[in-house]
């Protein structure tokens, strides 16, 4: 018996292949959203580390600012320390000036004169006294034209004048007298 079967058979369809075009495209998709991915991730990352380099350089710009805030005091303080240095060495130069002009006025005072008032500007000295009698002032004023410190020496003036004697009425007459010197240093 040879049986023969009359229903139709549903045959299975080969399926169709997939078109080169399409397979091309999901593989390019693919590759390009995993190459999307990296780089996203690699410039997250560099983002990062630019972030942490930027805290950083903050951070040692801060403590390079204070160091140059401190080099600038330092520098104000050597400025000034050297001001002080050289204020102390004119000061040690011209020590001895004081001593020399007074020995030097005192030497050369004859008797019968007294000084009242010495003033010294620069290298100017202007002495204000009294003397007895006026030859003395022009003794004094010669004595001290020959010293070596004196360069220019000069009699501004000279007056007669009555001053009391010691807390009597009595009126002494003295001659009242300026003079001005110019002193070699």
């Amino acid at each position: 018996m040879i049986r023969i079967n009359l229903l139709p058979v549903k045959r299975k369809k080969k399926p169709k292949p997939i078109p080169g075009f399409v397979v091309a495209t999901v593989v390019a998709s693919i590759i390009v959203i995993v190459g999307v991915v990296f780089a996203y991730v690699n410039i997250k990352e560099e983002i990062k580390t630019l972030q942490a380099r930027k805290t950083a350089n903050e951070q040692k710009l801060q403590e390079l600012k204070k160091k140059l805030k401190a080099l600038e005091n330092y520098e104000t303080l050597v400025k000034a320390v050297e001001r002080k240095k050289g204020v102390i060495l004119q000061l040690r130069k011209n020590q001895g000036v004081p001593v020399r002009l007074m020995d030097e006025l005192s030497k050369d005072l004859p008797n019968g004169i007294w000084l009242k008032e010495l003033k010294t500007m620069g290298n100017t000295v202007d002495i204000e006294g009294y003397a007895f009698t006026n030859s003395d002032v022009v003794k004094y004023v010669n004595r001290l034209k020959k010293s070596p410190l004196f360069n220019s020496v000069y009699l501004a003036e000279s007056k007669r004048k009555e001053i009391s004697a010691g807390g009597t009425k009595e009126k002494i007459p003295v001659y009242n007298f300026k003079i001005k010197l110019g002193v070699k240093v």
